[in-house]
């Protein structure tokens, strides 16, 4: 029984580190991210747009590579889908840029976030298949 109350707080606070590494993006973040989400689902290019930085890259699970024009000339074309919630998402800061790491539609999806113009922009995306 002694054994027990000092395994349950370490299981405690080892919880607690695992949720504040996750919250610990700033909620301006939070929102740029839900809010890019969504344009994506909704095919909304002008908020698209706004939310991703003028030197983003993405490299799509096919492997190609693109540009923010390349992939806005893509993303026009494409028809709104229904909202995929991110799960298994991790955010982690690296000096004044955060990285979401997360599961979404098959597909884990690893993003850099940064500050441009005074507010948080994706600036590249890798997307890979996530096997089964």
């Amino acid at each position: 029984m002694t054994m027990m109350r000092p395994l349950q707080l370490m299981l405690l606070a080892l919880g607690f580190i695992t949720s504040a590494a996750t919250a610990q993006a700033p909620a301006d973040l939070r929102a740029a991210m839900g809010a890019r989400d969504s344009a994506i689902a909704r095919v909304d290019a002008a908020a698209w747009d706004r939310l991703t930085a003028s030197t983003f890259t993405v490299v799509q699970e096919d492997g190609v590579m693109m540009t923010k024009a390349e992939r806005l000339t893509q993303f026009k074309a494409q028809k709104p889908t229904p909202f995929e919630p991110r799960t298994r998402e991790r955010v982690v800061r690296y000096g004044e840029a955060y990285v979401a790491r997360y599961l979404s539609g098959g597909a884990w999806l690893l993003e850099l976030w940064v500050r441009e113009d005074g507010h948080w922009k994706a600036a590249a995306v890798q997307v890979t298949t996530a096997k089964q």
